[in-house]
């Protein structure tokens, strides 16, 4: 129970300025949710946290987070988008 509730809040936090991200995001956490370990949970809540000015550049491969944690999400969100 707790998880999807979980999955609601992280749902609502991918919304986000642009239909871009709100693409990719959702998509990442629709299709990976289950499989996620609670550590990849928080690292990517920790990710929404970000601007989406810094998302659009992490996601598009342009730039990489400084934080390791955060380079594997990208990483994972990015493999997905391939």
């Amino acid at each position: 129970m707790i998880k999807r509730l979980k999955k609601g809040y992280l749902q609502w936090r991918c919304r986000r300025g642009t239909k871009e991200l709100d693409v990719v995001l959702s998509q990442f956490l629709d299709e990976q949710y289950d499989s996620l370990t609670d550590a990849e949970l928080v690292e990517f809540d920790t990710l929404l946290n970000s601007q989406d000015t810094e998302l659009w550049y992490w996601l598009s491969g342009q730039q990489q987070p400084e934080c390791a944690a955060l380079q594997a999400v990208v990483a994972k969100i990015n493999a997905k988008n391939k």
